[in-house]
């Protein structure tokens, strides 16, 4: 009897044994996973797009240089796919000599337009020889040329930027060459202000990562 019991006994501890080494392994994978989701070399966060290698930062965000300049991205293009760039507006955009962007000056994402307005002026110059005029929708402190939809033509459109209940991309309906972006917070600012400079680098293009 004695010895039947020992031997349950080993068996238990043996299960007991297996049992905490399954967990430790459970956990052990759990942390790996959790570093390497921090580690963005890991998990080849780097892609080609348009021509140019995108590398993210430590921060979190894509950059890539075009002729010396840099431009930075917060989303990777399969990430912007619900918000559609028309091969209208694209060409409004490409195929100007000039075009004048505009937005309110004390706008909560003034910011953020202000950047954009920058990456798009040298995404324009750079691909497509089009010179990008700044300007307010209003009297500003810096005495900025004011532009609104109603100043946009055939030759020169203008690029509204803008608060509103929706975040999209479209044209004005007073005026086919005003192109207008709305956006409802800064995510969805950051959100269509990338579509847009993506849909300029090359609507066409594939995304390949591991770069």
């Amino acid at each position: 009897m004695a010895l039947r019991f020992a031997g349950r006994k080993d068996d238990s501890d043996k299960g007991k044994k297996w049992f905490a080494i399954f967990v430790g392994v459970i956990m052990l994978l759990s942390v790996a996973g959790f570093v390497f989701s921090l580690n963005p070399s890991g998990q080849g966060a780097n892609f080609r797009y348009g021509g140019l290698i995108f590398k993210q930062s430590p921060e979190g965000f894509y950059t890539a240089e075009l002729n010396g300049v840099r431009i930075d991205f917060l989303y990777r293009p399969e990430e912007l796919a619900d918000i559609e760039v028309s091969p209208d507006i694209l060409g409004k955009l490409t195929g100007s000599r000039s075009v004048q962007v505009t937005y309110y000056w004390n706008s909560t994402f003034s910011d953020g337009m202000a950047l954009f307005q920058f990456d798009v002026s040298n995404l324009l110059d750079s691909k497509y020889g089009v010179f990008v005029e700044p300007g307010f929708t209003t009297a500003n402190p810096s005495d900025t040329k004011i532009v609104a939809c109603s100043d946009a033509t055939p030759f020169v459109p203008v690029l509204l930027l803008q608060e509103a209940n929706n975040t999209a991309l479209g044209i004005d309906p007073s005026n086919p060459d005003c192109i207008v972006l709305n956006a409802s917070g800064i995510a969805g600012f950051s959100r269509a202000a990338d579509k847009l400079k993506y849909a300029i680098l090359g609507s066409g293009n594939s995304v390949s990562g591991g770069q």
